[in-house]
C-alpha cells in the first residue's frame, strides 16, 4: 500500500494553533481578547491540548465559504398533533403540565425571538387534521388519539373538538407563528374500509379510504381549510392529504394511520387541488409526505404529471437510522427538475435500537440530519415531529420542562439560522452548515464533530468587513455545556482555527460580514458524485466499506453514501478527495505511490485507486489530485504524485492512474449532486 511521510500543518496554521486564538485580533496591531457581550461563561483559545501533528489532516473540516446561496431559509418548526394532548390535556389524556404559568413556559421554549430570551425560536407550525376515530375504540394511544370534526356521513361539523390542538396553535401564533400546514393522518374512521382510523385489515396491500368516500374526504379537509381561514384567522398556506402512506398501517393501531395506493394518491391529489380552487382557498396542496427520503425519491417517479401540476412543494420526512442509504440530493434532483420547493416535515429521534442510547448521540443524530436537511436535500422548512421525543422531557410532578441535549442542539441552528438566510457553500469542510444574510450581515457556521479530535480551518476571506472575533455557541456531551456562550480570534488569514471537542456542535456568529465582490472560487470544492463520461457510471466503495486499502471501482450510479466524495481545496488547484461513508478520515490514494499506470483490475494493485487513512500532517502527493477542465462540464482529475490522469477501465474494473490522454472519454468525470 501507499508509503507515506510524517508531514507538517501549514506553517500559518500550526503557528495559530500554537498562539491560541483567544490572544488575537486585527485592529490598529494591537491583540483584543474582549469577550462578545453575551458571553456568559468563559473564552475559548485555539491552542489544542494534544499536539498539532497528532491530528490527521482529514480529522480538519477544511472549508472556503463562500455565499453562492443556495436556497432562502423560510423557518424551523414543529407538528402540534399529539403534543397539545399531552400539554394541556384531551380526550383520554390528561395534561402533563397543569398549571398554566408553566404551559405558557413551555410554549415560550418552543416559539420566540431568540433574540430576547431562551427559546427554538420557531416560526412554523404543521396542524393535524384529526380523522377521529370510532368512539367504541380505545386502542389507540391517549395523547395519539386525535378528534375528527365530523362524526358521520352528512352530520354537521362541530368546531368544538380538538380544543387543545387548537389552542397550541394560537398560542404559537402569539409568540411570532407565521407559516402553517395543516396534514392529515387518516380519514374520518366512518370513510373507511376497516372502520377504524388507524389503518386497515390487510396491512399495505389494501387502501384503506373507500373508492366511493374520496369525494367526501376531499370536502372533509377543504371544510376544515376553510374554516380555518374564515373563523379563526388562521391561514394554510399548504394542505397534505397523506402522512406516510408508505407504511403499512394496520387496524387497532396504537394511531392514526392510512396506506394509501398510488392510484388513490394520484387521484385525489388533483381532487384536492381543484376544490380548493373552486372554493377560493389560496392554500396550496403538498405531497407526498413518504416515511424517508428513499421512498419520497421512488413516490415522485411514480406520480403522474397532472399530479405533479397539482402539488405547490415536495414534502418529506426523513426517518433514518444513521446514514442516508438515499442520499437527499437525489429528492433535490427531482425538485429542481420539476420545479418545487421542498419541505423536511417531519423527523425525531430516537428509536429503540437507535445508536448508543446517551442523549448526545441523538443530538448528534439531529444535528447531522438538519445538516443534509438544509444543505444537501435543498430544504426551505426544517419541521420536527414532537418536542416530548427527547428534546423537552416532561415533569413527571407536573413542574418545570426539562431541556434535554436535543434541544440545545437544535437551538445551535434554529436561534441564529433565521428566516429569510441563505443557505451557501462551506465549499469541503463537510461538517459545517454555512448561511448567510446579507441584510443582517451576518454570517452563521455550524460544525458537528463525533468521537474523534478534531480542528476548524473555516476560510472566511470570501468575506469583507470580518470582525476581530466571532462569538462561539457550543454544545457538548458534558453536563452544563449547552449553548455555551465564548468568543474566538479570527487568524491573520481571516480564518476560523478552532480545536473541537469530542461529541459536540459548535456555531460561530460572524457579525458584520459583507460578500465579497470578487468572483467565487470554483465549485469543486463540496460534494459530488463522480461519474464517467464513457459508460455513466458512479465511482463506488463496494460494499460500503469503511475499511482502509479498499479498491474504487465504477457501477450503476444511485443515491448512495459510497457514491459520493468530499472535494477539499488544498491550493493550486489541487485537491483531496475524501469518502463521506465513514467517519474515520479515509481519502482517494493512488496505491503504492506508484508513478506507473495501475491494471485497472486488481482492488488494491499499485497504480489503482483506493480509499486509504489520510494519515497525520499534509497529504502526500498520491493523494492531491489537479481538476481541469474538459469541455462539456467534465473534468480531468489528474494525479500530483505521478502526472497520471484517472481512467475508469468500465464496468468490472477498478479505477486506476493511466497515461492521459485528451482524446479518451474514459479519462473525463462529471461532478454531480
Amino acid at each position: 500500500m501507499s508509503h507515506r511521510s510524517r508531514k507538517t500543518f501549514p506553517c500559518w496554521l500550526l503557528a495559530w494553533i500554537l498562539l491560541g486564538a483567544s490572544s488575537g485580533g486585527r485592529s490598529g496591531g494591537e491583540w483584543s481578547t474582549a469577550a462578545p457581550a453575551e458571553a456568559q461563561e468563559s473564552t475559548v483559545s485555539a491552542a489544542p491540548d494534544h499536539q498539532p501533528d497528532a491530528v490527521s489532516q482529514a480529522l480538519i473540516d477544511t472549508g472556503r465559504i463562500v455565499a453562492r446561496p443556495a436556497q432562502t431559509f423560510r423557518g424551523w418548526g414543529m407538528s402540534l398533533a399529539w403534543e397539545a394532548n399531552d400539554l394541556y390535556g384531551g380526550g383520554r389524556q390528561p395534561a402533563q403540565i397543569k398549571d398554566a404559568a408553566i404551559q405558557g413556559r413551555y410554549m415560550d421554549l418552543l416559539f420566540g425571538d431568540p433574540a430576547t430570551r431562551l427559546t427554538l425560536g420557531f416560526t412554523v407550525a404543521r396542524y393535524n387534521i384529526g380523522g377521529g376515530d370510532d368512539p367504541a375504540h380505545v386502542h389507540m394511544r391517549p395523547d395519539a388519539q386525535m378528534e375528527g370534526f365530523q362524526s358521520g356521513p352528512g352530520a354537521p361539523f362541530d368546531w368544538t373538538r380538538d380544543a387543545p390542538q387548537r389552542r397550541m396553535l394560537h398560542e404559537a401564533i402569539k409568540r411570532g407563528a407565521n407559516l402553517f400546514e395543516a396534514f392529515s393522518v387518516s380519514p374520518p374512521y366512518w370513510m373507511t374500509v376497516s372502520g377504524c382510523a388507524s389503518g386497515n385489515k390487510k396491512g399495505q396491500t389494501e387502501d384503506n379510504l373507500r373508492p366511493a368516500m374520496r369525494e367526501s374526504f376531499v370536502a372533509y379537509l377543504t371544510t376544515v381549510v376553510k374554516h380555518f381561514r374564515d373563523v379563526e384567522d388562521v391561514r394554510f398556506e399548504s394542505l397534505e392529504a397523506f402522512n406516510e402512506p408508505d407504511i403499512g398501517w394496520g387496524a387497532g393501531g396504537r394511531q392514526e394511520g392510512y396506506a394509501a395506493s398510488l392510484a388513490t394518491r394520484n387521484a385525489l391529489i388533483p381532487m384536492l387541488a381543484a376544490r380548493l380552487k373552486q372554493e377560493g382557498i389560496e392554500t396550496f396542496v403538498s405531497g407526498v409526505d413518504m416515511n424517508n427520503l428513499a421512498s419520497a425519491v421512488g413516490a415522485v417517479g411514480q406520480l403522474g404529471s397532472t399530479v405533479l401540476s397539482s402539488l405547490g412543494r415536495f414534502n418529506t420526512h426523513d426517518y433514518h437510522s444513521s446514514t442516508y442509504w438515499v442520499r437527499p440530493e437525489e429528492l433535490r434532483a427531482l425538485a429542481q427538475k420539476y420545479r418545487k420547493p421542498i419541505w423536511m416535515s417531519e423527523l425525531g429521534c430516537c428509536f429503540p435500537g437507535q445508536g448508543d442510547k446517551t442523549d448526545m448521540w441523538g443530538a448528534l443524530f439531529m444535528a447531522d440530519s438538519i445538516r443534509a436537511d438544509l444543505r444537501d436535500l435543498g430544504a426551505e422548512t426544517w419541521v420536527m415531529w414532537q418536542p416530548d421525543w427527547n428534546v423537552i422531557a416532561f415533569d413527571a410532578h407536573g413542574g418545570e420542562p426539562q431541556l434535554k441535549k436535543q434541544y440545545y442542539v437544535i437551538g445551535q441552528y434554529s436561534r441564529f439560522i433565521r428566516p429569510g438566510f441563505r443557505i451557501i457553500s462551506a465549499g469541503g469542510a463537510y461538517n459545517t452548515l454555512a448561511a448567510y444574510s446579507p441584510a443582517s450581515k451576518r454570517l452563521v457556521l455550524v460544525s458537528t464533530n463525533w468521537d474523534s479530535a478534531a480542528i476548524n480551518d473555516l476560510d472566511l476571506s470570501a468575506f469583507d468587513g470580518l470582525p476581530h472575533t466571532v462569538a462561539v455557541y457550543r454544545t457538548t456531551a458534558d453536563e452544563g455545556v449547552d449553548l455555551r456562550a465564548e468568543h474566538i480570534a479570527l487568524s491573520p488569514q481571516g480564518h476560523i482555527v478552532d480545536p473541537l471537542p469530542v461529541r459536540s456542535v459548535t456555531t460561530y456568529v460572524v457579525d458584520g460580514a459583507t460578500a465579497s465582490s470578487a468572483p467565487p472560487p470554483n465549485p469543486v470544492e463540496g460534494t459530488h458524485r463522480i461519474v464517467s463520461r464513457a459508460t455513466q457510471l458512479c465511482l463506488n466503495i463496494p460494499r460500503d466499506s469503511t475499511r482502509s486499502g479498499e479498491g474504487i471501482i465504477s457501477y450503476p450510479c444511485g443515491g448512495f453514501s459510497n457514491m459520493l466524495f468530499n472535494f477539499v481545496d488544498r491550493g493550486n488547484g489541487l485537491y483531496s478527495i475524501h469518502s463521506v461513508n465513514s467517519s474515520a478520515g479515509l481519502c482517494l490514494n493512488i496505491s503504492n505511490g506508484t508513478s506507473s499506470p495501475g491494471d485497472g483490475k486488481t482492488p488494491g494493485g499499485p497504480g489503482n485507486l483506493i480509499q486509504w487513512d489520510c494519515g497525520q500532517g499534509a497529504l502526500p502527493a498520491n493523494e492531491l489530485f489537479g481538476v481541469t477542465d474538459a469541455g462539456e462540464g467534465g473534468v480531468r482529475l489528474r494525479v500530483k504524485s505521478s502526472g497520471l490522469c484517472l481512467e475508469d477501465p468500465g464496468r468490472g474494473g477498478t479505477l486506476r492512474q493511466n497515461t492521459c490522454n485528451s482524446s479518451s472519454p474514459n479519462q473525463v468525470f462529471l461532478l454531480t449532486g
